[in-house]
């Protein structure tokens, strides 16, 4: 990352010990809909970003950062150092380590890439992650999702400044903590990539396509769900169409 930027970001943070504010990798149980329903206290002041230690599950190089409510952070990672961003959010009850392979890959392709653990408010982790990622000076960026953070990321595309250039959501429900991830509920009209499994509750993941899109959705056989779909036979086309659709954001 360019001296400047790094040295401008890193003059607004405190460091504070990772320990303080996170357990373990995946203690930041987003529950069955990926968040508490209930948000920050009212005496919980909301904080700006602070750096802290570097979670053990990612790799050397990353920063990390606390945001949002003393009691309840948002714990945000960030690797590389591109001027396209991506926002990977986890799936139910996980965190960042569960997208370290992805996050190393993407950012050897030259992106900078952002992941987070859910606090309470689902919404403003995703909210939060995003705002962390812009502060790393990225130009335009892209919301990546599995399973719960896939329809959080689709839920909120239409409602996040900036935009962003594109949403792709692996295995994403039709409705979410944050509203409906369905596409005939969003005002988003910007580039578009659902991914599913035959098996795995389908039918919510083609009301998040467009249906008069037949480009924005692709179906795998099996039931794999999320991330586990990488790991499937149909694993390669997946990775494949995932690396196609996020280059095509930012050509040009």
């Amino acid at each position: 990352m360019p001296a400047s930027r790094t040295t401008r970001h890193r003059a607004l943070l405190v460091v504070l010990p990772l320990a303080a504010l996170l357990g373990a990798c995946g203690g930041a149980d987003g529950g069955a809909d990926g968040g508490a329903d209930a948000g920050p206290t009212a005496d919980a002041a909301p904080t700006g970003p602070r750096a802290i230690d570097t979670p053990d599950c990612v790799p050397s190089g990353a920063r990390a950062v606390a945001t949002g409510p003393e009691d309840e952070p948002v714990v945000v990672v960030t690797l590389g150092d591109g001027t396209n961003g991506l926002v990977f959010a986890p799936q139910s009850g996980d965190t960042y380590c569960e997208w370290v392979p992805t996050l190393e890959a993407y950012a050897a392709q030259g992106y900078t890439v952002t992941s987070f653990a859910w606090s309470g408010d689902a919404a403003a982790s995703l909210r939060s992650a995003v705002e962390v990622l812009l502060g790393e000076g990225v130009d335009a960026y892209a919301l990546v999702g599995s399973s719960v953070g896939a329809a959080i990321s689709a839920a909120l595309a239409d409602d996040l400044e900036p935009a962003p250039a594109g949403v792709l959501a692996l295995s994403p429900a039709a409705v979410s903590d944050a509203g409906s991830a369905a596409s005939a509920d969003s005002a988003y009209t910007g580039p578009l990539l659902v991914i599913g499994s035959a098996a795995d509750n389908a039918t919510a993941a083609r009301r998040v396509a467009r249906s008069d899109d037949p480009t924005t959705y692709l179906e795998i056989p099996g039931g794999a769900h999320g991330l586990a779909m990488l790991t499937t036979d149909s694993g390669p086309l997946v990775e494949e169409r995932m690396s196609a659709f996020l280059a095509g954001l930012f050509a040009g």
